[in-house]
């Protein structure tokens, strides 16, 4: 018997100044389990990403490096419009915002519009970045056996209907063997 093989995980990093890339690029380098990208702006992106979205099946990372779009006069505009629009591209896409310029209220219209977490660009960054990729692979992990476990009851569910009916109609086609 054949083992299925797990999705790949994609990873996706957008750094203009390539202060990430890598380091990045070092610790997902296993293409079995990672395939990653860099790219040096978001229209490259778009352009990549747009041509082959990501299956159901796969979850996607987007890191996004975001210093220089924090820093002209509305910040997170550039940024939502950035999640806005992966999100009509592919829903199953996940996004860490990695900033020098981190405040509460800059992360929570981040958070709003839809970005999973967002990281002050500083010595730890990297590890928590590692924590939330493998958070985000472990999330579509159990959603996918749980996807799997809900196919296998609903057909339990129908097998245990259609034997009460077969019985049920046995019962009333042939009463003497009952």
């Amino acid at each position: 018997m054949k083992k299925k093989k797990k999705p790949v995980v994609y990873i996706y990093l957008i750094d203009e100044l390539k202060h990430h890339s890598d380091d990045l690029m070092q610790q997902y380098h296993n293409p079995e389990k990672y395939m990653f990208q860099h790219f040096t702006s978001l229209q490259k992106f778009f352009a990549e990403f747009s041509k082959k979205p990501l299956t159901p099946n796969a979850p996607g990372i987007l890191i996004f490096v975001a210093n220089r779009h924090l820093n002209t006069e509305n910040p997170v505009v550039e940024v939502i419009h950035l999640l806005d629009k992966l999100n009509d591209i592919s829903k199953n896409t996940e996004t860490i915002i990695l900033t020098t310029q981190k405040t509460s209220e800059t992360e929570r219209k981040l958070r709003e519009a839809g970005a999973l977490a967002v990281i002050m660009d500083n010595e730890n960054a990297l590890l928590r970045i590692d924590n939330l990729v493998k958070g985000t692979i472990s999330k579509h992990t159990i959603w996918r056996k749980r996807k799997a476990s809900l196919r296998a009851f609903r057909i339990l569910i129908a097998f245990l209907l259609f034997s009460l009916f077969f019985t049920l109609a046995a019962y009333f086609i042939f009463p003497e063997y009952f």
